[in-house]
């Protein structure tokens, strides 16, 4: 990810203050290797700072929320995802090629605020159907000390799960008595059981390390780690 100033790494801040608000910046280039940055909503991003080389970039609006922006002139390998992806928007037939970005609305400027949730989840949701249509793999490459969000249903037994910086043997889940209160507040937690007698409220997903994830993570993401 070299020279892409906003990859998993350099994410933005997130404003607290909103803290369920977000939006999100993209770039997938022609060896598939893709970022998705989430950060502050009201975080703009001048367009031509994705294209310092010379000439000018291209636009493809691809609906009226989300923005894909390439160089015309990039001599590199075609982005064969990127292509398919404009004609699932009806922009059949251009050669796109080296890496695209893509954004919020831009307009008639240089200047676009990021992709707001729902409108990535569209995008993501199509990015993902046309690798498995062409049956490729987009991945993202992950240094060991990275964050990533895994679901507990990513867990299976013997699989080290930690807690405060401290490794637990996965054992299995649990269930609550059918009158717990935290069944009240959260329908779908369980008990994570583990062989040292180490128990606590597991639902969702959790954060670990990318080294620390188990092997779930890695079969369901498709995900890259690198060498530390």
């Amino acid at each position: 990810m070299t020279g892409n100033p906003y990859t998993l790494e350099n994410c933005m801040p997130l404003d607290f203050t909103h803290p369920h608000e977000f939006s999100c910046f993209g770039t997938l280039h022609p060896d598939h290797l893709v970022a998705w940055s989430f950060g502050d909503p009201h975080v703009e991003l001048d367009i031509t700072d994705y294209f310092p080389g010379p000439g000018a970039y291209t636009t493809v609006p691809l609906d009226d929320e989300t923005d894909m922006h390439y160089h015309p002139g990039d001599q590199g390998a075609p982005n064969t995802v990127a292509q398919h992806l404009a004609a699932r928007y009806g922009f059949d037939g251009l050669d796109v090629r080296g890496p695209v970005h893509f954004t919020g609305p831009s307009g008639e400027t240089d200047r676009a605020l990021g992709i707001a949730p729902d409108a990535f989840d569209v995008l993501y949701g199509r990015v993902k159907d046309i690798c498995a249509d062409l049956e490729v793999r987009t991945w993202c490459k992950l240094h060991p000390g990275d964050t990533v969000s895994v679901r507990y249903t990513d867990l299976e037994r013997g699989d080290v799960y930690w807690f405060l910086s401290t490794p637990h043997r996965f054992q299995c889940f649990r269930d609550f008595p059918a009158d717990s209160k935290t069944l009240e507040f959260i329908p779908d937690a369980r008990v994570l059981v583990c062989d040292d007698d180490f128990t606590m409220t597991a639902y969702g997903t959790y954060e670990c390390r990318a080294d620390r994830a188990p092997a779930g993570y890695w079969q369901r993401t498709g995900n890259q780690l690198l060498s530390a």
